[in-house]
């Protein structure tokens, strides 16, 4: 299977379940692997011929991810994923969620899930 990665989509929104996490938006950086078919777009060369559209996934995600309020990144990231899953042509994709500064002695606390069709 063919993949497509978007990586280190930065934005920021509520998330934790801490008092102080609930009060003002948190940095996120979030890396997208799509697994698909792509080889109607790799002999065509053209957009609308089988591939995935990688700037509007990220558009999507990104507003969806802005407008958000969950407590866990685990139920962020599959939320990303189902989100990924109904708009686009994909047959599986890892969404991986790092949160920057969240444990003091730690550089950020990652999580990554894999979903399929």
């Amino acid at each position: 299977m063919d993949k497509i990665i978007i990586q280190g989509l930065k934005t920021k929104c509520i998330i934790g379940d801490y008092e102080w996490e609930r009060k003002r938006p948190q940095v996120l950086l979030i890396d997208l692997e799509m697994e698909a078919d792509l080889e109607e777009a790799c002999e065509n060369d053209a957009l609308d011929s089988g591939t995935l559209d990688y700037n509007m996934i990220a558009k999507d995600v990104l507003k969806f991810v802005e407008k958000s309020d969950f407590h866990l990144i685990e139920t962020l990231a599959q939320a990303i994923a189902n989100l990924c899953l109904k708009k686009s042509p994909i047959e599986s994709i890892t969404v991986r969620i790092t949160k920057p500064g969240s444990i003091k002695a730690a550089a950020a606390a990652i999580v990554e899930i894999v979903r399929s069709r």
